[in-house]
């Protein structure tokens, strides 16, 4: 069986490995539009494996973050990649994200992950820099932070060894259905299966294929700022986030080498790859999309007005370091300097039907020998290996 995946992130890449473990005598190809696997979502993700608190656990996410992640931490410890095991603290900055505390407490319980609500002491015992301004906080051992990049070498890797195939620069066009083939900028390509993993460019992907869908796309920044003196988080520190928005605010990650990032934001942005301003400008693109956002945040639809108001304050030092001492002390917006290299774009979508930002996972199948990944945002990265079991389930092919 030949079998085509379009975009090779992570979700990409782990489908490949267990299609090619899974389904004897399976070709499987996939096709990047970029001259690496690393460019975008999977290269520039903070690396961190979430435990699934966050998700209802009827959503997809709940169960996909949950089982994803512990075959994710599996991989890493078998490859003896870089791991830090260091567990999240998540501290109420607001009124309304201390009632959300209780919520999350039964999320935990319902998704059986072990989470611990401290007293303001021991969350300052735990985490000596952070800056509680509540009387309690959670405590979840289980997240964790690894090196994306080398996670991502290693499975291509793996994909390689097992005999599938990866073609760079060739850009997907269209998906002609009626004959099974996709059309490059290059080339044409038979296929008897297809998936459509690519991320900031599935829903044009899929629509091009025929796929009909009421969703439309609306991509988040997010900016990440890098302490630049010595200083030292044994955790991972968050807020409690809103949980209408499917944004977990802006929190704390560090790396092996013990240096910490303060991000990500999530304002709007009019190009789905304009890391930089006006880079990879497209007309086309500010057209579909610069209308789409405008009405919604007049409207307000999903609070949207709201949420981008908020994320605007944070564009400058001033206003991020204003919510970064709701978090973490001895920090000031001298010791501060933008990060452009973790500057990642949020595939999001936007459902016009209930006029809400999904905050769930989207797989759509189309004709039989088609899926469609509509919405695999964070935490597909954790999810990763449960997403491509999930998905060889949905091709259903003995």
């Amino acid at each position: 069986m030949n079998i085509y995946i379009i975009g090779s992130g992570i979700v990409g890449l782990t489908i490949g490995i267990k299609i090619k473990k899974k389904i004897k005598g399976s070709k499987v190809t996939i096709l990047e539009k970029e001259e690496s696997s690393i460019k975008h979502g999977s290269g520039r993700n903070s690396g961190i494996i979430h435990s699934g608190v966050y998700y209802p656990s009827e959503t997809l996410k709940a169960k996909l973050c949950i089982d994803g992640a512990k075959q994710l931490k599996n991989y890493v410890k078998n490859r003896k990649l870089w791991i830090d095991e260091c567990g999240k603290i998540l501290i109420p900055t607001n009124d309304i994200s201390y009632k959300n505390l209780d919520l999350l407490i039964n999320r935990a319980k319902e998704n059986n992950i072990e989470t611990n609500l401290i007293s303001k002491y021991e969350t300052i015992k735990l985490e000596p820099n952070i800056n509680p301004n509540f009387d309690k906080a959670m405590y979840i051992p289980f997240t964790s932070v690894v090196n994306p990049k080398e996670v991502m070498n290693s499975l291509l890797k793996d994909f390689l060894k097992l005999e599938g195939k990866i073609y760079y620069n060739e850009e997907v066009l269209n998906i002609e259905s009626e004959a099974n083939k996709i059309k490059t900028k290059k080339n044409y390509f038979n296929f008897d299966y297809l998936i459509n993993s690519s991320g900031l460019h599935s829903d044009r992907i899929a629509r091009s294929a025929g796929l009909k869908f009421n969703y439309s796309f609306l991509p988040f920044k997010g900016k990440y700022w890098k302490i630049k003196k010595k200083y030292k988080l044994s955790k991972l520190v968050y807020p409690v986030p809103d949980l209408n928005f499917p944004f977990l605010g802006v929190h704390t990650v560090h790396n092996k080498n013990n240096e910490v990032f303060l991000g990500p934001t999530s304002t709007p942005v009019f190009g789905r790859e304009s890391y930089k301003f006006l880079e990879n400008f497209k007309l086309t693109e500010i057209k579909e999309l610069l209308p789409s956002f405008l009405i919604k945040i007049l409207k307000n639809q999903n609070n949207l007005r709201n949420l981008a108001l908020r994320e605007l304050k944070m564009l400058t030092k001033s206003g991020l370091i204003k919510e970064i001492k709701k978090l973490i002390k001895n920090v000031d917006k001298e010791d501060l300097f933008f990060y452009e290299e973790k500057t990642g774009i949020r595939s999001q979508i936007f459902d016009n039907t209930s006029k809400n930002l999904i905050n769930d996972f989207v797989v759509k199948k189309y004709r039989n020998n088609q899926i469609h990944i509509l919405n695999a945002v964070s935490p597909a990265f954790t999810a990763s290996f449960a997403f491509a079991d999930y998905i060889i389930k949905e091709m259903n092919i003995n």
